[in-house]
């Protein structure tokens, strides 16, 4: 019965482990090479409710920024 225990008990460390060193997806990183605008629009459902961008030595918003978050860049 100990056997078995440990061997549970390790496969879930194990298991913590590898979920807890996976990279997270929720912005990816910017493209690389040059000033880029990174802009950063809110959506509800498909329609876009607002704007938050900065780079390019301007920045701004419009709108609200509730909702679900989508991040782009644009060269400047």
């Amino acid at each position: 019965m100990r056997i078995k225990q440990g061997i549970v008990a390790a496969t879930l460390a194990a298991a913590v482990l590898a979920v807890g060193s996976a990279p997270a997806h929720a912005i990816p990183p910017p493209p690389p090479g040059g000033d880029n605008l990174t802009v950063l629009s809110y959506y509800a459902g498909d329609t876009i409710v607002g704007q938050r961008w900065f780079g390019c030595s301007q920045s701004g918003q419009w709108g609200t920024q509730d909702g679900q978050l989508k991040v782009t860049w644009t060269p400047c």
